[in-house]
């Protein structure tokens, strides 16, 4: 596939540019014949190309079983899944208990910066070799730049609020400590330069690991969206819905495979090759019976998320049935989600404890069944496995690791951002409906005018409209690393989180209860837990109890290393409030 020959290209690159780093604490000959300095680097499009690839590095901000942090973040600190044993921090915060010094907070505040470092040396630097490159070429790699510090800024800003701002390099370790700048104003420099970066990229781009200017644009909205800008958020979106230069894909399910990395949907990714850098979704996500830990897991409260095919919620819809809960829902939930029963790598996936088999999918018998034997409930505690991301084909041959790439933006988000920005304006018209049917209608396989084959969304209304977008958001993008900024963003976080963590009703066959589900998409089952018996088989597994402090817990803590690193030398650091 082109795109894998072109992401391989700049994995040549990336390990180049590391052993050069490997050098980077070493006091180098100022007149060394094979390592740059400042004062002769930066010269030509070679060596700007070089440094720019170094800036794309940190777009490989991985931790625990070194999968994308964004997953993680969205299973361990948000309502819709579940980690088991130690992702870094993460898991403390989903359960309340995490603190300025939890490691996993220190590498993420790191490793961002460490991106947004090479691209200020970039762009401080490049003017130098403005004679020797073209034009073009030379704005391409600004651009590109520009884009990839302000996406490092814009998850700095989204997990821990004010924080230092620079686009200069420091000459002194004291000249680094810079105050905190309030999120608002970097935000809106960051619209600035995502504006600029747009009118200097390409529509397109021969080497497809790289920016485009619809992402510089679907940065944007994203960012205006998140900080309240809709007039924005819903301008920038749309500039890339009417360019025309990204599309969705046919097959939802298939877009979460290598056969979709190729997709026109995918707007930016977070790219594995084998042999320089993998991720583990496999082992952590997969099953137990093909060498999975089922460690990274989806609730209960998330496929009760999932509409029935009426296009209502399933405490409102005539056709859901309790008692056969994976039939007539939305398509996106067995896309995304293996449920008990189905197929999956070569065999039948059951996690209820009384199978203590694994059936194949040919009718034999696979030997004893790891996915219903975990601990004291099964498959990790909730009964469900990700298909999304888990690459079915690393799982078939039992192999722990996975090339396949991470999307860190799709048009589909485009769309969303879109209308919820104007739905937040109440601006709402035609593009509005369509925008959220074209994504709707694409979980159905179909097209967006045909009607009769999916729930199209019709009313104008503001507040139903709103109800829709929380839903429809919280379906499309499970798993990707949004919903934990949603849930903060829409100041819900406080309701979602202290809720109790459930796995699978274990009978089906007699449940009668179903949860209910309010206009934020949260899923509450007050009032069930006490109407099952702790003996009895239709027993929710308690899977996890959560907690979460308002306010404090919207932010993520300052790491207390750079507390100290700011003490250190003589200076202070406004740590978020909250007790830390």
């Amino acid at each position: 596939m082109e795109i894998m020959k072109n992401i391989k290209k700049i994995y040549l690159v990336l390990i180049a540019l590391f052993s050069l780093s490997a050098c980077e604490k070493e006091v180098l000959d100022l007149n060394s014949l094979t390592q740059p300095t400042d004062a002769t680097f930066f010269s030509n499009e070679q060596e700007l190309d070089l440094a720019l690839t170094g800036v794309y590095r940190s777009v490989l901000w991985t931790s625990g079983y070194n999968l994308p942090m964004p997953a993680v973040m969205d299973n361990a600190a948000t309502d819709i899944g579940l980690v088991r044993g130690g992702f870094t921090g993460f898991d403390e915060l989903g359960a309340g208990v995490h603190s300025a010094s939890t490691g996993g907070f220190k590498n993420i505040y790191s490793d961002l910066y460490k991106g947004i470092g090479r691209a200020n040396n970039l762009l401080v630097n490049m003017d130098r070799a403005k004679d020797e490159v073209s034009e073009a070429a030379f704005n391409e790699i600004k651009g590109q730049a520009l884009v990839l510090r302000a996406y490092y800024y814009h998850y700095l800003i989204e997990l821990f609020g004010d924080v230092p701002f620079t686009e200069s390099l420091a000459k002194s370790p004291e000249e680094a400590l810079l105050p905190r700048t309030s999120k608002a104003t970097i935000a809106g420099s960051l619209l600035e330069d995502l504006e600029m970066a747009a009118g200097l990229l390409s529509p397109t781009q021969s080497d497809q690991g790289r920016i485009t200017s619809g992402y510089a644009l679907g940065l944007r909205a994203r960012i205006a969206l998140y900080n309240g800008l809709f007039a924005e958020a819903a301008a920038s979106a749309k500039i890339v819905i009417d360019n025309k230069n990204f599309g969705l894909h046919s097959d939802y399910e298939e877009l979460f495979t290598k056969k979709g990395e190729s997709s026109s949907e995918i707007m930016f990714v977070m790219p594995f090759m084998e042999g320089f850098a993998t991720t583990q979704f496999p082992r952590a996500q997969g099953s137990r019976n093909k060498s999975g830990y089922s460690t990274v897991v989806p609730t209960q409260s998330m496929i009760d998320s999932y509409e029935a095919t009426d296009g209502l919620p399933i405490d409102e819809s005539a056709i859901y049935d309790p008692q056969k809960p994976f039939e007539n829902r939305d398509p996106r939930l067995k896309a995304s989600i293996i449920t008990p029963q189905s197929e999956w790598a070569g065999l039948i996936f059951e996690s209820h404890p009384d199978s203590l088999t694994v059936q194949l999918a040919d009718g034999s018998n696979g030997g004893s069944n790891k996915d219903s034997r975990v601990v004291i409930w099964p498959a990790a505690f909730c009964g469900y496995l990700w298909k999304k991301y888990t690459d079915e084909e690393a799982q078939l041959i039992s192999q722990t690791f996975s090339d396949q790439n991470f999307t860190l933006m799709r048009f589909s988000e485009v769309l969303l951002n879109y209308a919820e920005a104007k739905i937040e304006q109440n601006s709402i018209d035609a593009t509005v409906l369509t925008a959220i049917n074209r994504v709707r209608a694409r979980a159905y396989g179909v097209d967006v005018t045909d009607t009769g084959n999916y729930p199209a969304i019709t009313t104008t209304n503001q507040a139903e409209l709103r109800k829709v977008i929380r839903r429809e958001r919280k379906v499309e993008f499970a798993n990707e690393g949004l919903r934990l900024f949603d849930i903060r963003r829409w100041k819900i976080a406080e309701k979602v989180m202290p809720a109790t963590l459930y796995g699978r009703i274990l009978d089906e066959a007699n449940a009668t209860l179903i949860p209910q589900i309010d206009d934020d998409c949260f899923v509450s089952y007050l009032g069930i837990e006490s109407q099952y018996d702790l003996n009895t088989d239709q027993r929710f597994p308690n899977a996890q109890n959560r907690t979460f402090s308002n306010p404090r817990d919207y932010l993520l803590p300052i790491p207390q290393s750079e507390v100290d690193t700011y003490a250190g030398l003589g200076a202070d650091i406004d740590q978020n409030s909250g007790g830390y």
